[in-house]
């Protein structure tokens, strides 16, 4: 039995209610927590006339990790890479790959939405974006005037102009008189005195148009925009958003944009007005005092903001014991719209993920306590550095003038009556316990977290009588993860959204659109693609380094050229697409996003004609050209790569040297100052024989001994 519409309000209170308590639990405050530490306002134990300083742990983590995360997304022209799967998808996945990176990039500022969504996730617990159809329609008035009939015609006749008013100009243009022609003969006619006979010409008339127009452009396309946490409201019971049996948007709109998107006028000023929203606490923490938005209602009613939910939510209206997804607007206790829908336009990242729970954790949490104790430490460090500065002095009563020792100037008399009348009360250092235990919680983020001094560039210091292999593998150690994080982004959020984007223009896009890929005009046309959705999506995140990835490049390469070579165009293994398209790659790893520049298209009918042509014993030109062209990016990348090698090389040289010679000089100096000891002693044994009644034999003996003894340290030396 369907559920009326009572039923459904009385669902959608409950599932309303229930997600935000959930956040409130615990979550709200927590993100809120993780904000103000981000932004490092003050803790609220602060001490006046004390030490105030907040550091920034949580920011340099979460901005720490940001520059590589982005880099690993945008670093290629593609974001992802749709792959076929079934024999005959190749040039739908293509195609897919090309037009949804398109929308994602051009149509939308793709960097930007995947900066907030990746920070959001990273500071805030989870990351949520928002695709959807747009459908909306952009309406504009032209005015044109003094056009003739052809010109009215011509822009009448355009499907998306409507005549919103027309005014037709008549104007009559006076005719000179024309002589009058026989129209037997053709000749003119001429009267008695043999002059040309006149006719009077009829004026003419001159018909001009001034329109109004109206030109309505279809702007339909997919618009993907983040969604603040706090707007984002999820049912306690879901894992993940695709599980989930209710999510929802909740925004604050006036009655001006609700109008706008087409409910009716009177049910959206009836409805109540509020702004909890613009109150909760992770809006208070993001935004300054000044910021904040007024409590005071707009006066301007079509400026007043009602609480508007989008909601998508499971449920069986239509009786047959199957809940299905429904898409429901709803505000101030009203149903605005109601209509089935198959797509949740949420997608959501996690940098560190709890099994079996949608809310896991942020690298805000890992480093919050960090921050604190750190603040704490060097609050304390600055405090006895005040005083160790400016000490404390013990006066005996009356003994010392008090104003005098009060004011402190610079080089100013104190009057006292006994030198002992003041006592200086030192405070002891206690830096050389501080900076240890700083350096330790350093080393405790960097393990909670991934993001160290290695992944902003490393210490010279660090460098000394290490190895590029050992550097290698402290890098790669401490980029792991970061690289956890990045594959789980790509798994979850960014694969999901790709996904959607590709539903919702094989669903909505109604026409053939025409954009620009690789300096070339591509028609698309996803309604062809409707049948094609078994195609999976890749990121690519690649193993080692870039120059591991150039050198395996070049590798697959070089075997590509031997196959080709050795069995020619008709082989089994490899074609000249699949050869052109290793090339692409390489290039594109090379550090340039447009391949066309380098590379000519080639499509799989072009590869199998040239390895037909070369089964014939037939040299095609363009092959020979390809195959240059190839081998000269080759050699262009094998030259840059010796060139970074060679550095390398000298570098870890360098470094050696240097070693060596530190080394060295410090042995040179302890020779020195074992020459000048022994030197010494033989001073002071030759002084102590003068003294005495030895004989010269003793006297010769001691000296021996001595010159013997700076013989072995310059040989040592030597």
């Amino acid at each position: 039995m369907a559920i009326d519409e009572n039923k459904l309000k009385a669902y959608l209170e409950s599932e309303i209610d229930d997600s935000i308590g959930y956040l409130e639990t615990e979550t709200t405050d927590q993100r809120q927590e993780a904000l103000e530490y981000y932004l490092r306002e003050k803790y609220g134990n602060e001490v006046p006339g004390r030490s105030q300083i907040v550091t920034g742990e949580v920011a340099e983590a979460v901005d720490g990790a940001m520059p590589q995360l982005m880099k690993i997304f945008t670093s290629t022209s593609d974001a992802v890479v749709f792959e076929p799967v079934n024999e005959g998808d190749e040039e739908t996945a293509e195609q897919a790959t090309a037009y949804v990176n398109h929308i994602f990039q051009k149509d939308n500022p793709g960097f930007s939405i995947m900066h907030d969504w990746f920070k959001d996730g990273l500071m805030q617990k989870v990351g949520v974006v928002k695709a959807y159809w747009d459908d909306s329609k952009d309406v504009t008035t032209e005015k044109y005037y003094d056009l003739d009939d052809d010109e009215l015609a011509m822009i009448a006749s355009d499907e998306d102009v409507e005549v919103v008013s027309q005014k037709t100009n008549e104007v009559m243009i006076e005719q000179e008189p024309q002589p009058s022609v026989d129209p037997m003969t053709g000749q003119p006619m001429m009267d008695e005195m043999g002059m040309p006979m006149m006719m009077e010409v009829p004026p003419l008339v001159n018909r001009t148009h001034d329109v109004k127009l109206s030109r309505t452009v279809d702007k339909g396309q997919v618009r993907i925009e983040n969604v603040p946490p706090e707007e984002f409201l999820i049912s306690k019971r879901a894992r993940t958003i695709a599980d989930s049996e209710f999510t929802a948007h909740r925004k604050m709109m006036t009655r001006s944009e609700l109008v706008a998107m087409g409910y009716d006028e009177d049910l959206v000023y009836s409805l109540a007005t509020g702004d909890s929203l613009d109150f909760s606490p992770e809006r208070i923490a993001r935004y300054s005092r000044g910021e904040l938005p007024t409590d005071m209602e707009a006066l301007e009613p079509a400026l007043q903001t009602v609480e508007y939910y989008e909601c998508y939510i499971k449920t069986d209206l239509d009786g047959d014991g199957i809940a299905e997804m429904r898409r429901v607007c709803y505000a101030s206790n009203e149903i605005l719209s109601e209509e089935e829908c198959d797509y949740v336009p949420f997608h959501s990242v996690c940098p560190i993920p709890i099994p079996h729970k949608f809310f896991g954790q942020s690298l805000a949490d890992r480093t919050m306590d960090i921050q604190l104790i750190k603040s704490t430490i060097t609050r304390q460090m600055l405090d006895n550095l005040y005083l160790t500065n400016n000490y404390r002095v013990g006066a005996v009563e009356g003994q010392v003038n008090m104003d005098d020792l009060l004011t402190s100037t610079a080089g100013g008399v104190i009057r006292i009556k006994n030198p002992n009348a003041l006592v200086p009360m030192q405070v002891t250092s206690n830096a050389n316990q501080s900076f240890p235990m700083l350096e330790y919680l350093d080393s405790v983020q960097a393990k909670r977290t991934g993001v160290s001094d290695s992944q902003q560039g490393l210490n010279p210091d660090i460098l000394q009588n290490v190895t590029a292999t050992a550097v290698a593998a402290m890098t790669s150690q401490a980029g792991g993860k970061l690289e956890l994080i990045a594959r789980i982004f790509a798994d979850t959020g960014v694969s999901s959204l790709f996904k959607g984007i590709l539903h919702l223009v094989c669903k909505y896009q109604q026409k053939e659109r025409i954009i620009r890929v690789n300096n070339k005009y591509v028609p698309f046309d996803p309604r062809e693609w409707k049948t094609e959705y078994n195609i999976s999506v890749n990121v690519g995140l690649g193993t080692g380094s870039k120059q591991e990835q150039l050198a395996t490049m070049q590798m697959i390469l070089e075997k590509q050229e031997q196959i080709i070579q050795g069995y020619g165009l008709g082989n089994p293994l490899v074609n000249l697409k699949q050869y052109r398209d290793t090339l692409a790659k390489f290039v594109n790893m090379a550090g340039f996003k447009d391949d066309s520049q380098f590379l000519m298209d080639i499509s799989e009918e072009q590869a199998q004609q040239m390895a037909q042509q070369a089964s014939q014993g037939q040299s095609d030109p363009q092959v020979q050209a390809a195959e240059a062209l190839a081998q000269a990016e080759i050699q262009k990348a094998q030259m840059k790569m010796q060139s970074d090698q060679a550095k390398l090389q000298l570098d870890r040289e360098q470094m050696e040297l240097k070693a060596q010679k530190d080394a060295l000089e410090l042995q040179m100096k302890e020779i020195q100052q074992t020459k000048e000891l022994a030197l010494k002693e033989l001073e002071l044994m030759m002084d102590a024989e003068k003294h005495n009644d030895a004989s010269e034999v003793n006297r010769t003996k001691v000296l021996m001994n001595a010159l013997e003894k700076i013989n072995d340290v310059t040989q040592r030396g030597m």
